[in-house]
């Protein structure tokens, strides 16, 4: 029997085939995707070579029989094209980057192994690497192995339209981690629901604003496994469920402070408080920030508070909205205000096991203005703090002595042009015509050779010649 099938990683004709012992002349091929198991031990094994077909013995002459290589057939096929479009779903807009460049000389035999752990529940997240981040403040990441990021964004298109349900149920409050919201969405629903409540700044409101304490790195990990779980049996209905919950249980329960490499200067770690890092923050609490679960999985939690928040204020004439861990919350009534703050409070020490900072807290009528999310909203206008400019012109300054004294790539245009544009998207509707002509003023003539500024300071468009160039380096995967 000779059959072929064609490997839907780069379209390559692929012949899978298996040995027995007992005649090396004899092939067996089928259409089927095999993956080569072990009798006992991988000294009785045949290995298969999913690049050309070919198989070997490990050099073992033997007479010992060895299992068949085991076959999935259709399922299992299925299966294997959804690992195949979380692959190219990771790899969108980042294939030039070091890590996805490594792994796409080994994805075409990877990802079917991969896919073989995912299927068989033996799959384990590898090694991470840490690092620490000086910008804004000193901060921790981990960053999961190129391979460990595709199962991640097999689990979030999954579970990520089920997430949007949820918010979109909630009455949108939580606007981070959502297509189509962000902190200037936020921004506009504070301002939207002060005046609301205080009818235009025309009878008296109060604003209260909670941030919890060091929100990712208290999340307890196995009270947010519960919830996910429950909430996945309940709420999924897709294919695969059981693989689907036993990922999660790997991704949410691994401790990548264990099993890490460190990236950078060692000695800095002692500059991070305790409970700002992993690696001395506890047994079982805290979310590897730099993983695309860990954003949308607190998001997920945080889903909870939202929902009592808007069940103990649904009495009262009140908003509510939320960015992260930071969120508002407008009342009327003085009284009944102060009278919920507790109960949120207890409800996230008790339920959530997180903290309310009591140092971060603001209790002021709306007409006193509130600085959320690094925007200052007061009756009739909205301007950025002096933080956030502050940043911004920090990060242009930067820019600006990378392109006075390095030739940019095409990826490095591409990026300073999204953080150039993030925070020129955050000022749009505020009045900083002036800030945003004075900061971008602070690029000399090198700037221009890869830039042009659009509109009244609105917007940083990249030269056709590297943006040319940047689309070779990422072109878009074939469906």
């Amino acid at each position: 029997m000779n059959s072929v099938r064609r490997n839907p990683l780069n379209g390559r004709i692929t012949m899978v085939a298996s040995h027995s012992n007992e005649d090396a002349n004899t092939q067996e091929v089928s259409a089927s995707w095999y993956w080569s198991s072990t009798e006992n031990s991988r000294n009785n094994s045949w290995y298969v070579n999913f690049s050309s077909g070919n198989t070997n013995n490990n050099n073992k002459y033997n007479g010992n029989r060895v299992r068949a290589v085991a076959a999935y057939g259709k399922d299992f096929e299925c299966f294997l094209d959804g690992v195949i479009e979380a692959y190219k779903d990771c790899l969108r807009g980042k294939m030039s980057s070091k890590q996805a460049v490594e792994y796409m000389q080994i994805a075409e035999e990877d990802i079917v192994c991969l896919a073989i752990e995912m299927w068989t529940g033996v799959y384990k997240p590898s090694t991470s690497t840490c690092f620490l981040v000086k910008y804004p403040k000193l901060r921790e990441v981990f960053a999961a192995n190129f391979r460990d990021r595709i199962v991640h964004h097999w689990i979030c298109l999954r579970l990520e339209p089920l997430f949007e349900e949820r918010f979109v149920s909630q009455g949108n409050v939580s606007h981070n981690c959502r297509k189509g919201f962000g902190a200037r969405s936020a921004v506009e629903s504070a301002e939207q629901g002060m005046k609301k409540v205080s009818d235009s700044y025309r009878r008296p409101a109060w604003v209260f604003k909670g941030d919890l304490v060091s929100f990712f790195m208290s999340i307890d990990r196995t009270l947010l496994l519960g919830k996910l779980l429950r909430f996945t049996k309940r709420k999924y209905h897709g294919g695969y469920k059981e693989i689907l919950l036993r990922v999660i249980r790997a991704v949410v329960l691994h401790s990548p402070e264990k099993d890490c490499v460190f990236n950078g200067d060692t000695t800095l770690w002692r500059q991070l408080p305790e409970n700002k890092s992993l690696l001395r923050n506890g047994e079982g609490k805290g979310g590897p920030i730099g993983n695309l679960t860990t954003q949308l999985f607190a998001n997920f939690l945080m889903s909870f508070f939202d929902s009592y928040v808007i069940w103990k204020t649904r009495r009262l004439n009140s908003h509510y909205v939320r960015f992260v861990d930071d969120f508002l919350l407008v009342c009327d009534d003085l009284k009944a205000l102060q009278g919920v703050i507790p109960e949120l409070e207890a409800f996230l020490g008790g339920k959530l096991l997180l903290k309310l900072h009591k140092d971060k807290r603001y209790l002021q009528p709306v007409s006193h203005g509130v600085l959320f999310v690094g925007v200052y909203i007061k009756p009739g206008r909205c301007y950025l703090s002096n933080r956030t400019l502050a940043r911004f012109k920090e990060r242009a300054t930067g820019f600006n002595r990378m392109i006075e004294t390095t030739e940019l790539t095409a990826n490095d245009c591409v990026r300073i042009q999204s953080v150039l544009n993030s925070y020129l998207g955050f000022c749009k509707g505020l009045k900083t015509y002036r800030h945003r002509k004075w900061i971008l003023s602070l690029f000399g003539s090198g700037f221009y050779k890869y830039f042009y500024i659009s509109g009244h300071f609105e917007k940083v468009c990249i030269r056709k010649r590297y943006r040319k160039m940047y689309k070779e380096l990422n072109y878009v995967l074939p469906n």
